[in-house]
């Protein structure tokens, strides 16, 4: 039988291949690490933005104050959402509490400030409001928990009720 007649690849031409793909992943590997890490943020951001959202449709729909507390917890690593209901007599109940809700792994909220405060709330019209100083706008940031991953991603809130 003739070498040209045998079929498969010789040991010189798997070692060329192996070493190309292991540089190709050598080169590829930090990048794509960094861009999920950065992605984890902006997620994080939707998260608190949507949360944010189904408060103030839940306010107006069911006509309660829904609450938004933002960077709970010494890490910044918990949001909670609460719902108080309007009693007989025209006061507002107790706040119902839901959480601590975690955000995505890897991710904090950093300067959450709605007039001063961590926390606001939906009022039944959908106006976001804080206990004392009444309507009010504000943002708070997420990060990553991660040194080298430098990325922030704002979520806003605005008078109207809107966020973004």
């Amino acid at each position: 039988m003739h070498w040209k007649d045998r079929r498969g690849y010789s040991l010189v031409e798997l070692a060329v291949v192996l070493t190309i793909s292991g540089l190709i992943l050598a080169i590829g590997t930090p990048g794509l690490i960094r861009y999920l890490n950065q992605a984890r943020v902006r997620d994080s951001a939707k998260v608190l933005a949507e949360e944010m959202r189904l408060a103030r449709q839940r306010a107006v729909t069911n006509g309660t104050r829904n609450y938004v507390y933002t960077s709970y917890g010494t890490p910044q690593t918990q949001y909670w959402t609460g719902v108080s209901v309007k009693q007989a007599n025209g006061s507002w109940g107790g706040i119902t509490w839901r959480g601590p809700i975690e955000l995505p792994s890897k991710t904090k909220q950093i300067t959450g400030n709605f007039n001063s405060y961590v926390y606001f709330f939906f009022d039944p019209a959908g106006r976001p409001r804080t206990p004392i100083d009444g309507a009010c706008s504000g943002s708070v940031r997420v990060t990553s928990t991660l040194p080298s991953i430098t990325d922030t991603s704002t979520v806003n809130l605005d008078l109207s009720g809107s966020v973004w």
